[in-house]
């Protein structure tokens, strides 16, 4: 069934659907944008910071051998939440080549549903001579009670959120289907639920909110197996700890803006993440709190300027303007450098 008509199917039988379900089957149902498109690179629909430069790999790579040498140095999970075409563990694994006893520490699992971007993954890593590796469409890792190292760049933006707003009670905004014009449109119900109405407290004096359980759960989830077993968790993506005074979902579609009821199922959708729910998830699970920080802060004290000096030894005029608009990009405030947000939590 396509993703249109499922969507349609599910309105009948309730009579409408809240934006999280909207974007759930629109995304993650059986032929959903996550699970048969392959959206990432510069002829579809993004570009994530992998993509723009080798050197953000490197630098995620120098910070990830680091950590393991100062801190496990035994044998370890690696493991990548939602891991695109396979260039950013590309590079990180390039990057740890400089220690054979790490990349033999390695145990990798790449947690993927695409299997469009398996089979680049998998390509990405025969080209670099790795073939230990597992894939799971889940957090369900084989290997317990050893350390792990996990990381994610670009993968809590696209958890499913609902989206309220404040007039004078809360407001949750819902989708209607409209058969005699063949349309989408939004409805509006005020919001009676407890809960929910405990939760929207923090967002009163800005009136507008975007809700995840979805994304909370999966990062409680993590959270949980980093304590249990030790570690370290980082995570790269564009969000918030101060709410901001607007709705933050958008909706892709071969690099421009569109409409969320514009290509069903064939555009990217995606909400910036709360990252000051994502501090308290890994406090209640007693994890150490290391960095909070913009991208630009942590590419610039990782080194990501000193790397771009070495790689322009040599190298002609325009692979020298290359590698300066490539850092640029990263770490500029008005482009990469600010809205994206790097947190590390730990469990040592």
């Amino acid at each position: 069934m396509r993703v249109k008509d499922l969507i349609i199917s599910e309105i009948n039988q309730k009579g409408k659907i809240d934006i999280s379900e909207f974007i759930n089957l629109s995304q993650y149902g059986d032929s959903g944008y996550y699970i048969k498109q392959n959206p990432i690179g510069l002829n579809n629909d993004f570009i994530t910071a992998p993509e723009v430069s080798q050197m953000f790999g490197e630098i995620v790579g120098l910070f990830i051998l680091n950590y393991w040498q100062n801190k496990i140095g035994t044998s370890y999970n690696l493991i990548e939440l939602g891991p695109g075409r396979g260039s950013l563990i590309s590079d990180i694994l390039r990057v740890g080549n400089i220690n054979k006893k790490y990349i033999d520490s390695i145990n990798l699992t790449l947690i993927e549903k695409n299997e469009k971007l398996i089979n680049l993954q998998k390509k990405s890593l025969k080209d670099i001579g790795f073939d230990k590796v597992t894939w799971q469409e889940e957090f369900k890792i084989q290997k317990k009670n050893i350390p792990s190292i996990i990381y994610s760049n670009e993968f809590f933006d696209c958890f499913s959120v609902r989206q309220f707003y404040k007039k004078k009670k809360w407001i949750e905004k819902f989708i209607k289907y409209n058969s005699a014009n063949n349309l989408f449109n939004f409805t509006e119900d005020e919001v009676n639920d407890k809960k929910i109405l405990k939760k929207l407290e923090q967002f009163d004096k800005i009136k507008v909110a975007e809700l995840s359980s979805s994304r909370k759960n999966y990062f409680d989830k993590v959270c949980k197996f980093i304590k249990r077993n030790k570690g370290i968790f980082l995570t790269i993506d564009y969000g918030y700890k101060k709410p901001p005074n607007y709705l933050t979902l958008q909706t892709i579609y071969n690099h421009k803006k569109t409409h969320l009821f514009e290509n069903i199922g064939n555009q990217d959708i995606t909400a910036h993440v709360n990252f000051n729910e994502l501090i308290n998830v890994a406090k209640n699970n007693e994890l150490k709190l290391e960095i909070y920080c913009s991208q630009k802060d942590f590419l610039m004290s990782c080194g990501i300027e000193q790397r771009k000096e070495k790689l322009k030894i040599n190298k002609n005029q325009k692979d020298i303007e290359t590698l300066n608009l490539e850092v640029d990009r990263l770490t500029n405030k008005s482009k990469m450098g600010e809205i994206f947000k790097v947190l590390v939590v730990s469990c040592l």
